[in-house]
Parts: C-alpha cells; structure tokens; sequence
C-alpha cells in the first residue's frame, strides 16, 4: 500500500516510476552520476562573448552560427540563436548532428561547424593561440561553440549558465545519505571544474562523449556499484538507458 500510494504521488507530479521495485532499490545507491546542464544548472545559458578569430563581416559569422544553431535544440546552441535574434538566418541544407560535438551544415555552397573545443581539435584547426584565447573563458566556467569552416575557425562564442539554487544542497543531503556524486558533461574539463566545485561534487569529469558516458556507467556497473543517474537525455541518453 505504502509503494502504490508513493507511486500515485510521484505521477500526480508528473514524475513516472516504472514499478515499486525501483523505489525500494533505492536504498541502495552508492553512486549518482549528474549531466551538468539544465541538471546542476538551469541549462539556460546566455552569450556572454562573442570573437571574430579571423578578418571578416562579424555579423555574417553571427549569421553562419545562428543559422547552425536555430536546427539544434541544445540549449547552448539556444542561446546563441537569442543573442543573434536581429539578424536573418540564412538557408541550410545538409544539416546533420555531430554527437557530443556539435553540427554541420552547407551554407551558401560551403560546409560550415559549429561546435565545441573538442571538435576542432579533431578537425586539426586549433593552435596554440587559438588555446590562449580560449583558456581564459573556459577557467571562468563558460562554454566555448565554435565557427568554422574546412579550413579556419572564424569566430568563437561563449556561453554562460547558471548553477541551480537546489544543487549544492541536494548533493549535500546525497552525500549525508553515504552516495557518492560523479558529474558527466561534455564541456571541456575547466568549466565541468568549476561548476563540479560550486556544489560539491565529488568526481567531476569533463569532454566526456556520448559513449564516455555511457562506459563510465558500464564500468561502475561492472564493479558491483549501484548507481542512478540523471539527465536530459540529449548526449547521454545510451548512458541514462
């Protein structure tokens, strides 16, 4: 009686839990892994910069990555798509995702990403100043999205979110309870950093994949660990199944 009327009030808060088993399994989380945004933070990023890397109409680069972002739902590339809110996208064909790195796209007869820090490292377009103006912004907790095209980045943007009042105190009762707390995200390791220390967590671990995530659960699983997760469901959904 006691697990059907729990049942009955999670769903009358439009939480759905698969059956009483999983509430009683409960009591036995040792660890709960956490995504960074929109779960420790609000996932309601702003722009916080903008940088034409190369020279160029900054407004048409604004454009390029605004016509990028407006096909994606990540809420990063959600706040790009407010800031340049004046400006007219321009057509897209082509469009596809780059898990756990960003978008592609032709524009105008070109390929154009929009992506991470991560993804251009993996097109071989990063260098050494490239990481010097990079740095600053990412020690400060924010997310770096990057424009180029097959063989520049143009500009960079970045983003900023904001931790949820709730977190450190929810990771606080977490950790009263004997639960280790691990944070898979991937941003870059300084701001998965920053953000891990402002509420305490205990293992932070950024540039994480897609499939990152989903072998660290594996691994943990494998080791006879109980663990829960939470997530949105947009580059860690393999992990959160």
């Amino acid at each position: 009686v006691t697990i059907v009327s729990a049942l009955a009030t999670a769903a009358r808060h439009g939480i759905l839990i698969k059956g009483g088993v999983y509430l009683e399994n409960g009591r036995h989380l040792q660890i709960l892994a956490l995504d960074k945004t929109g779960t420790v933070t609000h996932g309601k990023p702003e722009q916080t910069d903008f940088l034409s890397i190369v020279d160029g109409d900054a407004d048409h680069f604004r454009a390029l990555a605004l016509s990028l972002a407006a096909r994606s739902d990540h809420p990063v590339s959600q706040a790009l798509v407010r800031a340049a809110s004046t400006l007219v996208p321009l057509n897209v064909t082509e469009f596809s995702a780059l898990p756990g790195h960003g978008v592609e796209g032709q524009i105008e007869g070109r390929l154009y990403r929009l992506g991470n820090h991560r993804l251009i490292e993996k097109l071989g377009l990063c260098s050494p100043a490239l990481e010097q103006q990079l740095d600053p912004l990412e020690r400060q907790g924010k997310t770096v999205v990057l424009l180029a095209d097959e063989t520049h980045v143009l500009a960079l943007f970045a983003v900023a979110d904001t931790v949820k009042t709730a977190s450190r105190e929810a990771i606080e009762q977490m950790h009263a309870l004997g639960i280790t707390t691990l944070m898979l995200t991937g941003d870059n390791a300084h701001t998965a950093d920053v953000i891990g220390k402002q509420v305490g967590i205990d293992d932070i671990r950024g540039n994480q994949l897609p499939e990152d995530k989903l072998r660290a659960i594996e691994t943990l699983i494998k080791n006879d660990r109980t663990v829960g997760m939470v997530g949105d469901g947009i580059n860690d959904a393999p992990a959160l199944a």
